[in-house]
C-alpha cells in the first residue's frame, strides 16, 4: 500500500473515533442536570463532580479541534494521492467531514442550551420542596 493511502486511513480511523467520542461528550452536556438532587443527591453530586458541564465542554471543544486538524490534514494528504480518483474521493470526503463538524457544533451549542434549562428546572423543582 502506498504510503500516502496508508497515512489517510489512518486519519479516517482517527476521526471516527474521535468523532464517536465527541458525539458521547454532547450527549453528556444535553443529559447534564436531569439528575435531582432530591431523589438521589449523593449520585448527583458524584455525577456532577466527576462530569462538570465545563470539563465535558472542554472535552467537547477538543474534541471538535482535532476533527478540524484531521479534516486538514486529510486535505493535505489527498493531493498527494497517486491517482485523480483518490483525490477526489479524497477531497470530496474532506468535505462531508466539514459539514459533519459545523454539524456537532451545532449540536454542542443545543446540547449546552439543554443542560442550562435542566438546571433551571431541577432548581424549581428543589424551590418547590424546599418551600
Amino acid at each position: 500500500m502506498d504510503p500516502v493511502a496508508a497515512e489517510v486511513e489512518k486519519v479516517k480511523n482517527d476521526f471516527q473515533e474521535t468523532y464517536n467520542q465527541t458525539l458521547k461528550h454532547i450527549d453528556s452536556i444535553q443529559e447534564y442536570g436531569k439528575t435531582s438532587r432530591i431523589t438521589n443527591p449523593s449520585e448527583a453530586e458524584e455525577a456532577e463532580k466527576k462530569e462538570s458541564l465545563p470539563r465535558l465542554n472542554g472535552l467537547a471543544q477538543d474534541g471538535l479541534n482535532m476533527l478540524q486538524s484531521l479534516q486538514f490534514n486529510l486535505d493535505l494528504l489527498a493531493l498527494q494521492l497517486p491517482s485523480v480518483d483518490d483525490v477526489d474521493k479524497a477531497q470530496s470526503l474532506a468535505q462531508s467531514w466539514k459539514t459533519q463538524i459545523q454539524s456537532l457544533r451545532l449540536s454542542l451549542r443545543n446540547a449546552n442550551l439543554q443542560a442550562k434549562a435542566n438546571m433551571r428546572k431541577a432548581a424549581q423543582q428543589e424551590e418547590i420542596v424546599v418551600t
